[in-house]
């Protein structure tokens, strides 16, 4: 009996700690795309290679930031995203050709075109629905 409410007890910590560690994130995204996010380093560059962290073709976080980046598109038509300093938590969609916060997506939208990005402290997650698979990379820099 002991054995059983120790397990049960363990199971509880967990779910909260999973539940809270993952509230900001988007309502669509599943409890196996937030796995991903958390646990699947991306190796063999866990930092991303020189501070790039490659999420698709031309959509990438910047990993030795101050802030929260991401980078899309190639040579003049690349853009940038700069969101709050590196320490402080957040979440963001891009779609589109554009970055959203959770709350504020456009109307049409569609999650099998999109790609989660959620900035933490230590570690930059994120989730590809186009290419169906997410993991982390860590930041090289800890504010």
């Amino acid at each position: 009996m002991r054995l059983v409410s120790c397990f049960v007890l363990a199971a509880t910590l967990f779910s909260a700690q999973m539940s809270c560690q993952n509230a900001d994130l988007p309502h669509f995204v599943t409890f196996k795309e937030k796995w991903n996010m958390k646990t699947h380093s991306c190796f063999p560059f866990v930092h991303g290679k020189g501070g790039v962290g490659m999420i698709g073709n031309s959509l990438y976080v910047n990993t030795n930031s101050a802030r929260n980046e991401i980078g899309w598109g190639y040579g003049e038509n690349s853009k940038k995203w700069i969101g709050r300093d590196s320490s402080s938590p957040e979440v963001v969609v891009f779609f589109d050709g554009n970055v959203w916060s959770p709350e504020s997506l456009p109307q049409g939208f569609d999650k099998s075109k999109a790609v989660v990005v959620s900035f933490h402290k230590k570690k930059i997650g994120f989730y590809d629905y186009v290419r169906n698979w997410g993991g982390y990379y860590e930041r090289e820099n800890e504010n």
